[in-house]
């Protein structure tokens, strides 16, 4: 009578702690002491995390929490096939956390999983970038021989204005006044 009645209770209730160690849509496998154990959301299922000192203070969460990596206590019922219909899920919000940083390592986005569309080696890129700055560097280096040649006018013009600033000088009498 004791074995018939524990076996109730175990195929009403079920509390799994673990780990999530792959999710499908609405189904999650989480590896406890128990082994592996599937677990089934369902529309009624709460996600919370227990914060404060004590986990005095829940925060209700979106079920899109529930990702590979992260600790999970599972609350629900057993079904005829062993699975656990979780009724309530029980997250830390650090270990929510650490899951993230571990997912964001094994999916980098796409612009870096995906080939580069420039195959080239380091080599030939650096050619092709010297190749693309030869017509700036010879528009500067004409534009400083331009700077010079102005530098060289000015200079040229000043003796000049000066010379024709002391010829007028020179040639202007003083009239009385």
């Amino acid at each position: 009578m004791v074995l018939s009645s524990l076996a109730s209770v175990s195929a009403f209730g079920a509390d799994v702690k673990g780990m999530i160690i792959s999710r499908t849509g609405e189904t999650l496998i989480v590896k406890s002491a128990q082994g592996n154990v599937t677990v089934v959301l369902t529309d009624s299922t709460t996600t919370k995390d227990d914060r404060g000192l004590f986990g005095l203070e829940k925060q209700q969460m979106s079920d899109v929490v529930l990702i590979p990596g992260l600790k999970v206590d599972v609350e629900g019922t057993s079904d005829d096939t062993g699975r656990v219909v979780a009724k309530t899920i029980t997250v830390d919000g650090d270990d929510l956390e650490t899951a993230e940083m571990v997912q964001s390592g094994l999916h980098p986005p796409p612009s870096k999983s995906q080939p580069r569309a420039d195959s080239r080696g380091p080599q030939e890129q650096l050619a092709a970038h010297n190749e693309q700055l030869a017509g700036p560097r010879r528009a500067l280096a004409a534009h400083k021989e331009n700077i010079d040649a102005n530098r060289q006018n000015i200079s040229a013009n000043k003796t000049a204005d000066s010379r024709e600033h002391q010829d007028i000088e020179e040639h202007t009498i003083a009239l009385p006044r």
